[in-house]
Formats: structure tokens, C-alpha cells, sequence
């Protein structure tokens, strides 16, 4: 599930939410025009937290560094990481974290710190395992079971938004043709689903049970996805319904 850029012209900054904003880049998944999203929260002292990095473009840096100082780069799953290194040049005082079991993936990547695969209850964040800084404003919950992603799934506290990259997505917008047939197989053309692809993978539906129960008790009032939109309404609702096979 490599993914490469087919330009480097970042979307400019959108707003979410207070202290919350995107930034959506075209890529190309195995021939798949598609586009992937980088969320942006701020938290305190103006210090920002990326989410998910795209290609750190002068434009989108220029967006950035008018909001704060980028102090963290976090690559969510094992498969979104292509440039998360290539922020650190631009932000050398910025830290950089992986997904469980990306740093034996990307050896290169000597500066990665790896996010815990059990916080505290309800995703509560241990300052012992992460930045004290994102305390009272982000929650995580690692989504086990599915060893292909180790996906970290994140809710930012002040919004409501839950963050998430490759477990759940919905492309409603309109796609190229070969998109559209492959969304469609995928289960995620016309709602919120975790794809079939994903649900294939799971290994331990237990564990996948259990995160997702955890993810589900959030207040979730917005969901914004990588792949690939912002859903506004009935947020809990779609959440419940993508996640309810692994519930019931």
C-alpha cells in the first residue's frame, strides 16, 4: 500500500475547529489517483502536532508556521509514514512518532519514537509514554487485531474530532473511474466503513473488539479522515454503524 505523490501541490490549510485544521495532497496508491489528508492540531504554547504528514511543501509550511511551531510529526499506522522523516530537516527540535512496529520498518528513521500500544483507560495518555504537552488534549487508542496497520486512532479532546487514517474511510467525492469501481469493492464508496481490505487482515478480532469498544465511548462530535472527507453530522452514529460488526 505504498503511496506516492502524483504532484506536490498541497491544498492550502482548512479549519476543522478551533486549534484544529487539514491540509489534503493528491497521491497515487498502486495506479489509484486518490487524495490523503494531514491533520493539524495546536495545542498549548502555539506548539502544533501533525498527523498523518504529507510532503512538507514551502507553501504548507509557510500555512504552519503562521499558526505555531511544528513540535511533533506523528506517523499513525505503518503504512502512512512516506514523509514523515522529510519534516525534520525543515523542524529539527520537532520530535517524531511511529506506530508500534514502524521503527523495524523504517530503519532510516534513527530520530522515531514509538507511541505505546496500551494507554491508559479510555485512550487517557500516560506522560510517562508521551509528551506531558498532549495531555488534556488528545486521546489514543491503538486498534489491535490488525498487525498490517498497528493503526493509532486519535480524538482530539477540545473538538470532539476523532482522527483517523486507514481503519475507517469514505470517499462520497467524486473519483476517477478506477477509484470509484475500487471504492465500491472496498465497501467505502457510498458510507463510512472500514474496508474489506482491513477487515481481511485482522488477526485477532478480540483485541480489534476491545479498541474499538474504547474508540466508540469517546464523545465524537466530527470524524476526520485521511481517506478522504469530514463528516459533520451524525458522527457517532456512522462511527457506531462503520465498527458495529466488531461490536456486536
Amino acid at each position: 500500500m505504498s503511496s506516492h505523490p502524483s504532484s506536490h501541490d498541497s491544498l492550502p490549510l482548512t479549519p476543522l475547529a478551533p486549534d484544529l485544521w487539514s491540509a489534503q495532497q493528491r497521491i497515487s496508491v498502486q495506479g489509484l489517483p486518490l487524495r490523503t489528508r494531514m491533520t493539524v492540531a495546536r495545542l498549548a504554547g502555539h506548539q502544533l502536532w501533525l498527523h498523518s504528514p504529507v510532503a512538507p511543501t514551502p507553501q504548507l509550511r509557510a500555512a504552519l508556521d503562521a499558526l505555531g511551531s511544528v513540535a511533533w510529526v506523528v506517523a499513525p499506522n505503518r503504512m502512512h509514514h512516506l514523509y514523515a522523516g522529510d519534516w525534520l530537516p525543515f523542524y529539527p527540535k520537532a520530535q517524531l512518532w511511529g506506530a508500534p512496529g514502524l521503527a523495524a520498518k523504517r530503519r532510516d528513521l534513527l530520530q522515531l519514537q514509538t507511541l505505546p500500544k496500551q494507554p491508559g483507560p479510555l485512550g487517557q495518555l500516560d506522560d510517562s509514554a508521551t509528551p506531558s504537552a498532549w495531555r488534556n488534549h488528545l486521546q489514543m487508542q491503538c486498534v489491535g487485531g490488525i498487525p498490517l496497520l498497528n493503526e493509532c486512532v486519535w480524538l482530539h479532546q477540545p473538538s470532539g474530532s476523532l482522527i483517523v487514517t486507514d481503519v475507517l474511510q469514505y470517499y462520497p467525492q467524486d473519483l476517477s473511474l478506477s477509484a470509484r469501481l475500487f471504492n465500491s469493492l472496498n465497501g467505502t464508496r457510498s458510507r463510512l466503513a472500514m474496508p474489506r481490505a482491513v477487515r481481511f487482515a485482522i488477526r485477532d478480532k478480540a483485541a480489534a473488539r476491545a479498541a474499538a469498544q474504547v474508540i466508540c465511548s469517546w464523545p465524537v462530535q466530527r470524524i476526520v479522515l485521511a481517506h478522504d472527507t469530514v463528516i459533520e453530522q451524525h458522527a457517532a452514529g456512522q462511527l457506531r454503524a462503520a465498527l458495529g460488526f466488531l461490536l456486536d
